[in-house]
């Protein structure tokens, strides 16, 4: 939706394959918006280039571009160990095709090539950040003025379908168990899935274990839109994302755009704008591929691994943010490095490469 309303705006047309809007989406997006979806959906489809996203859902992997340029957006949240094994039908159907990946990090495209895809048929197109981030001085007088000055918020953005997947297994339990007793910390756990009841079984299970002094945890579960989540992170002090497998991971991104310390491992598709000076990296291991949301749909092939983040240094980093004298440097760094990740920038990228492939 954000690029294609950036190519509009550049005065490019657009179209998109006409669907029925789901009751999530009508939930988080304008009226505004919904009149520009169904205009776009009336429109013929353009001959010229056409794009899709990469993915192992049969409906999304089979749909057939007819454009005379077809672009194909691709992210992975984990990378292959081997080689020598025939790749699943979804990463076989991406090798196979003729269309032009655009790789949202060079940690994607760098799957893409060890798994046999010519470097001429990729390209690194990192997404935008929410634009509402870089010019919300009024809105952030306005949520620092509902906040205790002496309540340190950290934010936790998760998914309930895929838990394990942005390590809220690991991150809940030992949050609670580091400030239990004590008042002045608030935990927001932004559950973006719909399987809400895995949360609070989590929450359930620390409450018996700790008692009164688990500390005071939020679990939000409605559907945010840009407003909303806008207002969200600019309420919050620290973003921690201690995530397995991510390939861009924009829910990062915006907390750099929002100047945010983020406690994070610097691995995967993150590390396109994530380093160890704009940011509070977690140390981790390369493991075999657990039990997550691909898992259930597809069983990748040559040995796939992501990251194990380790839970001592997921302590410290806890710790440290509530002291670390470097903070707002970090926080000045995190927001610069997210200014060079618009949408604008992206539209314009993208347009480039159209330019030269056409």
């Amino acid at each position: 939706m954000s690029l294609a309303k950036t190519f509009s705006q550049l005065g490019v047309d657009v179209s998109i394959e006409p669907s029925e809007l789901s009751p999530d989406a009508l939930k988080v997006i304008s009226d505004q918006e919904k009149e520009m979806l169904e205009y776009w959906m009336e429109q013929s489809p353009s001959q010229l280039f056409q794009f899709k996203w990469s993915h192992y859902w049969p409906t999304t992997r089979d749909l057939q571009l007819q454009g005379h340029v077809n672009f194909e957006f691709f992210a992975i949240n984990y990378e292959f160990t081997r080689t020598d094994q025939y790749h699943d039908d979804w990463i076989q159907s991406t090798l196979h095709n003729s269309y032009h990946k655009l790789a949202v990090s060079h940690y994607c495209k760098q799957i893409l090539l060890q798994a046999g895809c010519s470097e001429s048929d990729v390209s690194v197109l990192p997404l935008g950040a929410n634009p509402l981030l870089f010019n919300c001085s009024e809105l952030e007088r306005q949520v620092q003025a509902q906040k205790k000055p002496q309540v340190k918020c950290f934010l936790h953005l998760t998914n309930s379908w895929d838990l394990y997947r942005f390590g809220t297994d690991i991150f809940f339990p030992l949050f609670c168990e580091e400030f239990q007793g004590n008042p002045n910390v608030l935990l927001i756990i932004k559950d973006g899935g719909s399987n809400y009841n895995k949360v609070a079984e989590m929450a359930i299970d620390i409450r018996k274990k700790l008692g009164n002094t688990m500390p005071n945890v939020y679990i939000l579960r409605r559907l945010l839109n840009k407003t909303d989540l806008t207002q969200l992170y600019l309420f919050s002090d620290v973003v921690v994302a201690p995530f397995r497998g991510e390939g861009f991971a924009i829910k990062i991104l915006d907390a750099f755009a929002a100047g945010l310390p983020v406690i994070m491992p610097l691995y995967g598709g993150p590390t396109e704008y994530a380093n160890s000076s704009n940011c509070y990296p977690i140390e981790y291991d390369l493991v075999p591929l657990g039990k997550c949301y691909d898992t259930q749909y597809i069983q990748p092939q040559n040995s796939p691994h992501w990251a194990e983040p380790n839970r001592e240094s997921l302590r410290q980093q806890l710790h440290r943010v509530m002291i670390d004298e470097n903070q707002a440097l970090v926080r000045q760094r995190a927001k610069e490095t997210a200014q060079q990740f618009s949408w604008d920038i992206t539209a314009k990228k993208l347009f480039a490469l159209m330019r030269k492939l056409s």
